[in-house]
């Protein structure tokens, strides 16, 4: 029997986006090193997360059919920094299906802790064989730097989400203006070419319109929704590992003169700014 902390993501517990939950397996894999104990990911929200991302250097793939039925082999933990001070039965399976997309890591002060991070992703996953295929057949520029905004629903109905809702038209062109002013920011402090990434296709369509090259807005989606599509599921990851691949990542929040919450602090540029090793800029 398979022992140690299984992380498990399905449809009662999916509503995170894809850095949040890369976020809680890399903590987890933290904690059970640590422990000297296994760790195990099992994910069947919308997806097998083995369809993109494989095992690496430690096999963490399981199923659920893994699970004991026994209840004194089991026991159910939260993934937050107490973990760090629990003790571990090693013949015991912990199940983890409660948390927020937080990074331990960082949380708890640990020192250089983008390294630690990176390694520990490093060690955990490699891209699977559609993914690497995806990433070959992508055209991009030899260098480039990456340039994203998120604006979830400001530009747009995108996901059902509190945060935000779509602005007038009027407004919604002044923030497309100043935040196109922010992408010639960045190509003014950047040796290479700019990239545009974002969630919004309106926003990547006037991007192209005013010059710049883009991420194909054919596969922009969130994984939080359900029912979104295997070309979605796909970009997500080939997206991050392109945006890794980048010689500086920078990230649009800042904008004077449009109305709060019309951009969102998105992680997913700064993890895989921090998978690539690469510089990341949050204007």
């Amino acid at each position: 029997m398979k022992t140690g902390i299984f992380y498990i993501i399905d449809d009662t517990n999916s509503q995170n986006g894809i850095t949040d939950r890369l976020k809680v397996a890399v903590g987890l894999y933290y904690v059970a090193k640590k422990n000297d104990i296994g760790f195990y990911f099992i994910h069947q929200a919308g997806f097998d997360i083995r369809d993109y991302l494989l095992p690496n250097k430690v096999d963490w793939s399981a199923g659920v059919s893994e699970i004991s039925k026994l209840p004194w082999k089991t026991q159910k933990i939260r993934y937050n920094t107490e973990l760090l001070d629990m003790h571990f039965d090693p013949a015991k399976q912990y199940i983890c299906k409660k948390g927020i997309g937080k990074n331990i890591i960082e949380m708890t002060g640990v020192p250089d802790w983008q390294r630690i991070w990176r390694e520990l992703f490093r060690e955990l996953f490699k891209p699977d064989e559609k993914v690497l295929q995806a990433l070959a057949e992508r055209s991009m520029p030899e260098r480039y730097s990456v340039v994203n905004a998120r604006f979830i629903n400001s530009l747009g109905t995108f996901e059902t989400a509190d945060y935000n809702a779509p602005l007038p038209e009027k407004e919604q062109e002044l923030l497309i203006e100043k935040v196109l002013l922010k992408v010639k920011e960045c190509e003014q402090d950047s040796d290479a070419p700019i990239v545009v990434l974002s969630d919004s296709v309106k926003f990547l369509k006037a991007a192209q319109e005013n010059g710049f090259r883009i991420f194909d807005p054919d596969g922009i989606g969130h994984i939080m929704n359900r029912g979104i599509g295997e070309r979605v599921y796909l970009d997500t990851f080939v997206n991050f590992f392109l945006t890794a691949r980048a010689e500086k990542i920078y990230s649009i929040l800042n904008v004077d003169g449009v109305p709060d919450n019309s951009l969102y602090k998105t992680q997913y540029p700064r993890y895989a700014a921090i998978i690539g090793d690469k510089p990341f800029i949050r204007l």
